[in-house]
């Protein structure tokens, strides 16, 4: 078991999340046949590797109805706002205990949800995939941050837009301070790895407008 310190700089980064508009878990509206969304992130010690996931993933995102003339250069529909989240809760790390200090460690009860809000974005590439750049806040703990995150967008053979990415953080920029145990002999390295797969669906187009025009 790890140190609560170390699970603390572990975790520290989780991405995801989204601090704005109210998320809607778009896993429970696709089948099993399609691939769950996921949100996970990576890092090591010097003396071991560790990864901690969630599949319990909140997506929102706005349709911008008006916006008719990006989603045709963009080549997916136009979003007006976006946010994504995860429950702290969720985090599974592999280990009943580590999964409980993790949660101690961030606050859990008080800040119960990392969250990511959508403030810009700009599609770079229309090609398989299509490559994007987003602008937006990370919320972690009382700690928030404006960051850039850089992605591919995937259409799945149903016509679901996929969204998939990774970001390394610096668990420094959210006051955590990688400690050092046993005399410096275990070192925790302050970089994480989060990476994301996740279904984007802009709502609301009930007439499929936005759909229409990439056609």
């Amino acid at each position: 078991m790890l140190p609560r310190s170390l699970v603390g700089a572990c975790v520290s980064i989780g991405l995801i999340g989204c601090a704005s508009a109210t998320p809607h878990t778009t896993r429970s509206a696709i089948s099993s046949s399609q691939p769950a969304d996921v949100v996970w992130f990576t890092g090591s010690s010097n003396i071991r590797a560790f990864k901690c996931s969630s599949t319990q993933v909140a997506v929102s995102a706005e349709a911008a109805l008006e916006e008719y003339e990006r989603t045709r250069a963009d080549g997916v529909p136009a979003v007006r706002s976006a946010a994504m989240a995860i429950p702290i809760r969720s985090l599974d790390c592999g280990i009943r205990k580590m999964n409980h200090d993790l949660y101690v460690t961030l606050g859990g009860d008080a800040n119960p949800t990392i969250s990511f809000a959508l403030s810009n974005y700009q599609v770079l590439s229309t090609g398989a995939p299509g490559s994007v750049r987003m602008n937006g806040v990370l919320r972690l703990g009382s700690t928030t941050n404006y960051m850039t995150v850089h992605g591919n967008v995937i259409r799945d053979a149903d016509g679901t837009l996929r969204l998939r990415g990774e970001r390394m953080i610096d668990v420094r920029d959210y006051g955590v301070h990688p400690p050092r145990r046993f005399g410096g002999l275990l070192k925790v390295r302050p970089d994480i790895d989060v990476h994301f797969d996740v279904a984007v669906r802009p709502l609301v187009d009930p007439l499929g407008i936005l759909t229409s025009l990439l056609q």
